[in-house]
């Protein structure tokens, strides 16, 4: 039996098992790709730091920002006044300052300073962590009543962020896979390109826009009298996220180079090799003629 005329033609369902399964993947990529965004933003860096300055721009907001020196000259008085060089700001919480602490820093660099003592703890432990520092019932009380939206930002979300990721990279992988095995010749490279290229466009464009929007904060910041509530969150995010958002439209510009990549190779083998696909075609439509008449 000649082993040419046995060869079975390629099933036409793969080619809805492939889109089917290239819209789930895409699905699946797009979410991988904001989690991954996710967990870089919770994690231990850069969620302490993140809770830093949103609780000390929240404290500073209507006394004139985190560079304004008043406060922090009232604390270096304090602290040279106090008989033992160390200073408690707010009464009933334990956390004190002393001259060493805040020396050569200017008031932003002492501002975080002072609220990181605050982030630490609600960042490992949650609400409880800093409940444990203060020493006043009332406010003890107050804050294991919980801390709002800056619960979000923990350990513990991290953890739980890192649990999606994995399983959503695996089943990424998975899905990719099939999208190669259900596609045909060049297909198995232009298929998975295309489909890394459309899910991670809108995270880089996101990102983008938002370092964007991040910019006109940073003019708005400048302008008289206490800022609105979109000022002051354009003003908080503008001084945390910038750094991270480098990293993510990096991060997207190698996803999408990936995929451009995938797609050229998939053109370069679709041109080169025609010849022969054309003549693959031709046999795998004549075994199927010869089945059908079968």
């Amino acid at each position: 039996m000649n082993p040419e005329s046995s060869r079975k033609p390629r099933p036409y369902w793969h080619v809805d098992a492939k889109w089917v399964t290239g819209i789930v993947l895409l699905v699946i990529l797009t979410i991988t790709f904001v989690n991954l965004f996710l967990v870089q933003l919770t994690g231990p860096k850069q969620g302490v730091e993140l809770i830093t300055v949103l609780l000390a721009s929240t404290f500073s907001a209507s006394g004139g920002g985190l560079d304004d020196p008043g406060d922090i000259e009232i604390m270096r008085k304090e602290i040279a006044n106090a008989p033992d060089g160390e200073w408690q700001p707010i009464p009933g919480l334990e956390i004190v300052v002393r001259a060493e602490d805040i020396e050569g820093m200017t008031p932003r660099e002492a501002r975080l300073w002072f609220f990181r003592q605050w982030a630490e703890p609600l960042y490992y432990e949650g609400a409880e962590g800093l409940a444990a520092k203060m020493s006043d019932p009332e406010m003890r009380m107050a804050m294991e009543e919980g801390i709002g939206p800056l619960a979000v930002i923990s350990q513990q979300t991290h953890r739980q962020l890192r649990s999606i990721l994995f399983v959503s990279l695996l089943l990424s992988v998975v899905l990719l896979g099939g999208v190669v095995y259900f596609s045909r010749r060049h297909g198995r490279l232009s298929s998975p390109g295309c489909v890394i290229f459309l899910a991670a466009f809108p995270g880089f464009l996101g990102a983008v826009v938002l370092s964007g929007l991040l910019s006109q904060g940073e003019l708005a910041s400048i302008d008289s009298g206490e800022p609105g509530m979109t000022t002051r969150l354009l003003m908080l995010a503008g001084d945390v996220l910038p750094a991270i958002l480098e990293r993510v439209v990096l991060q997207y510009v190698i996803l999408l180079a990936i995929g451009v990549l995938l797609m050229l190779a998939a053109l370069v083998w679709a041109l080169f090799f025609r010849g022969d696909e054309e003549m693959d075609e031709w046999e795998d439509e004549e075994d199927f003629g010869e089945t059908e008449g079968l």
